[in-house]
C-alpha cells in the first residue's frame, strides 16, 4: 500500500502538476508557442531515444516477448483502422489526420501503467510497459509518417495544388530518431552486454525529466473550449476505445491463457482512452490540435468515471 501511494504522489508531480503549471504559463502568457514546440521536440527526438535504448535494453528478447510485441501492435492498428470510415465526415485533411491520431494511439504507458501498478504491483506495471514500448515504436514507423502526410495533403489543399507526396519527407524524420535507440538497445539486450551500475539511475531521472518536458507543452496546449466544438467526434471514439477492443481483447486471452492477472492486466490496456502524444506529433504537424486535445480530455474523463470502475466491480465482486 505504501509503495501504491508513494508511486501515486509521482504520478501527481510527474503529470498533472507539469499539466497545470503549463495551462497557467499559457493563460499569464509567460510562454510561447515557440518555446512549446521546442519542448516537444526535445521529449519526441532526445529523451525518447535516451528511454528507447534503456527501455529495450531492460528487457529479455524471448518467445513471451514476441507475443507482447504483437498485442502490442494490434492494440494500436485494430482501434485506428475503425476510425477510418469515422472520419469520412471531416472534409479538413488536419482534422482527419489528429482524429485517426487519437484513434491509433492510447495513453496504455502512463495512465494504464499507474492503474496496473495499483491493482497487481509491479507485474502488472511490467506487462503494461512491454506493450507501451511497442506502442511507441508504432508511432516512430506509422503514425508520425501518417501526421507527415496529412500535413502534406492539407498544404497542397491551402495552395489549391494537386497533391504530390513527397515521400522521403513523409517516411524520414528527425521526430524518429527514437527508432535509433531502440536499435541500440535491442543489440545490447540480445548480445547480454551488461548494464553500468549508474545505469538505473540514469533511466529513472529520465523518466521523470520526460514526463516534465512532455506534460508541460501539452498543458499549455489544452483548451476547454474545445470540447463544445468537437463534442461529436469525441463520443464517435468511445465505442471504439470501450467497447470494441476492451471485449475483444478479453475473448482473445480468455481463450489462450489461464492466467487471470494477464488477461485482466491485457483487457485494461485495450480500454485505454486517447493518448497525449496525439496532442503532441498533431502540434508538431500542424494538424488540428483542438480535436486531438477534446478527444483526449473527454475519453480520459470517461475512464476515470466510468470505465475504470467498472472494471475494477468486474474483478473483484
Amino acid at each position: 500500500m505504501e509503495q501504491s501511494n508513494t508511486r501515486i504522489i509521482y504520478i501527481f508531480i510527474d503529470l498533472i502538476l507539469p499539466l497545470i503549471i503549463g495551462y497557467i504559463l499559457h493563460k499569464k502568457k509567460w510562454m510561447g508557442i515557440t518555446t512549446c514546440n521546442l519542448l516537444l521536440k526535445l521529449n519526441i527526438r532526445f529523451i525518447a531515444t535516451v528511454l528507447a535504448l534503456g527501455s529495450f535494453w531492460l528487457m529479455d528478447i524471448n518467445s513471451k516477448f514476441l507475443s507482447i510485441l504483437l498485442y502490442g501492435i494490434l492494440v494500436c492498428i485494430i482501434p485506428g483502422l475503425l476510425s477510418y470510415p469515422l472520419s469520412r465526415h471531416l472534409k479538413n485533411p488536419r482534422a482527419e489526420g489528429s482524429f485517426l491520431l487519437t484513434g491509433y494511439l492510447s495513453n496504455i504507458g502512463t495512465l494504464v501503467g499507474l492503474c496496473c501498478f495499483v491493482l497487481y504491483g509491479e507485474i502488472g506495471f511490467a506487462y503494461v510497459q512491454a506493450v507501451a514500448i511497442f506502442q511507441n515504436i508504432f508511432t516512430l514507423l506509422f503514425c508520425i509518417p501518417l501526421a507527415g502526410y496529412y500535413k502534406q495533403l492539407s498544404q497542397a489543399r491551402s495552395f489549391k495544388a494537386s497533391f504530390k507526396p513527397q515521400w522521403r519527407d513523409i517516411f524520414i524524420s528527425w521526430n524518429q530518431l527514437a527508432l535509433i535507440g531502440v536499435l541500440a538497445g535491442f543489440l545490447l539486450s540480445i548480445n547480454h552486454v551488461p548494464r553500468p551500475t549508474i545505469f538505473p539511475v540514469i533511466f529513472d531521472s529520465f523518466v521523470h525529466i520526460g514526463a516534465w518536458i512532455g506534460m508541460l507543452p501539452i498543458g499549455f496546449l489544452l483548451k476547454f473550449s474545445a470540447l463544445k466544438f468537437y463534442l461529436r467526434e469525441s463520443l464517435m471514439m468511445l465505442p471504439i476505445k470501450f467497447i470494441i477492443l476492451p471485449l475483444l481483447t478479453y475473448t482473445v486471452f480468455s481463450l489462450i491463457s489461464t492466467d487471470s492477472l494477464f488477461i485482466n492486466t491485457m483487457t485494461l490496456i485495450g480500454a485505454a482512452p486517447a493518448a497525449i502524444n496525439s496532442i503532441a506529433i498533431s502540434q508538431l504537424y500542424k494538424l488540428n490540435t483542438n480535436m486531438a486535445t477534446a478527444i483526449f480530455m473527454i475519453t480520459t474523463a470517461i475512464f476515470f468515471i466510468i470505465v475504470f470502475p467498472v472494471y475494477y466491480i468486474f474483478i473483484y465482486l
